[in-house]
């Protein structure tokens, strides 16, 4: 018992400092310093081109960008998910390695081996480097989708678009729910992907990485993704927007306007938007009013709400969908059949 109870104290405060590693040194952090850094180098080009009354620096200042009390929540989350996931969730996160064994074993079994040569090893960890790339960033989108479209899951993704002030933290602001679901869907996939890759050509392949990341989606986060959670509109022009998710695409995706719901569901690519027809490209000016879900956004400044909510909206939504329906008979009388 002391044991368990030394190690949970040791993984919450691991899982505490965690997002202060993931600004310091994690390159697949969304909030990574570099990526902050250089949205910041783009937002002040991009206030200074349209000459914006506002100081630039009091824009980036600005109190409830930082500290109103959705920003704080912002920053509760952050610090709560990977303490979560170290911890009490820890027995719901896979790896995937024995994945990529187990998809590497079925294509040995099947006869199917092979190995690279030092002529194709680097043209084959890029193919692999993108393929991983691409089908992440797929995947992402299709879990993004279904957090909308299924009833159910969308009262867990509330609490991502309940957020009222949009800061570089906001991106990992997640009920615990998501982000298991969603990191088991791409777990899996990474796998899959890699098991598929060594099978073919042998264990000796290693993807392109730049600071421990995806050098596509580092790319793709260097050029404005801290960003897209951020008050700064900043577009990339139509051409560019039909295959890249500008900041301003996905800030319209938070927009409490009716006519921005469910639009802009990808990550880095529109590729998915535009096959689904739920592409809007960004304009010049914005066109947001507010951020958040409405008149139900006030509702999810308590963490209480955020983290314990979700769930009895949920269950209540699947009881009904599965309730039997009363006769016709008993309605009408007011009677009810058990």
């Amino acid at each position: 018992m002391i044991d368990w109870l030394n190690q949970t104290i040791l993984y919450s405060v691991v899982g505490a400092l965690q997002p202060v590693l993931d600004f310091f040194v994690d390159g697949n952090s969304r909030f990574y310093w570099l990526y902050c850094l250089t949205g910041i180098a783009i937002a002040a080009y991009g206030w200074h081109k349209h000459k914006e009354a506002r100081s630039f620096k009091d824009a980036l200042l600005d109190k409830e960008m930082w500290l109103s009390t959705s920003a704080l929540n912002d920053y509760a989350i952050v610090v709560l998910t990977p303490v979560l996931r170290l911890t009490v969730l820890s027995a719901l996160m896979i790896n995937w390695e024995p994945v990529s064994a187990w998809v590497v074993s079925v294509l040995h079994s099947a006869g199917v081996s092979g190995t690279v040569n030092d002529s194709t090893a680097i043209l084959l960890g890029v193919a692999l480097t993108l393929t991983l790339f691409v089908v992440d960033d797929g995947l992402k989108w299709l879990a993004h989708y279904l957090f909308h479209a299924i009833p159910e899951l969308w009262e867990f993704h509330k609490v991502h678009h309940s957020a009222e002030h949009l800061n570089f933290v906001t991106a990992d602001r997640h009920h615990p729910v998501e982000v298991i679901a969603t990191a088991t869907l791409t777990t899996i996939a990474y796998g899959l992907v890699n098991g598929l890759f060594i099978g073919l050509f042998g264990d000796k392949l290693t993807i392109t990485t730049i600071m421990g990341a995806n050098v596509f989606l580092f790319v793709t986060n260097i050029c404005g993704g801290a960003l897209r959670h951020s008050p700064f509109w900043i577009t990339f022009g139509p051409r560019i927007e039909k295959w890249i998710i500008s900041p301003a695409m996905h800030q319209l995706h938070h927009s409490d306007k009716v006519e921005h719901f469910d639009r802009n569901y990808g990550g880095s690519l529109a590729v998915w938007d535009r096959l689904a027809g739920s592409l809007l490209l960004a304009g010049e000016k914005s066109t947001i009013d507010r951020f958040g879900i409405g008149e139900e956004t006030k509702d999810f400044r308590s963490l209480g709400v955020i983290y314990f909510r979700p769930f009895k909206a949920a269950a209540n939504l699947m009881r009904n969908r599965f309730k039997r329906p009363e006769p016709a008979a008993a309605r009408s009388t007011g009677q009810i059949s058990v």
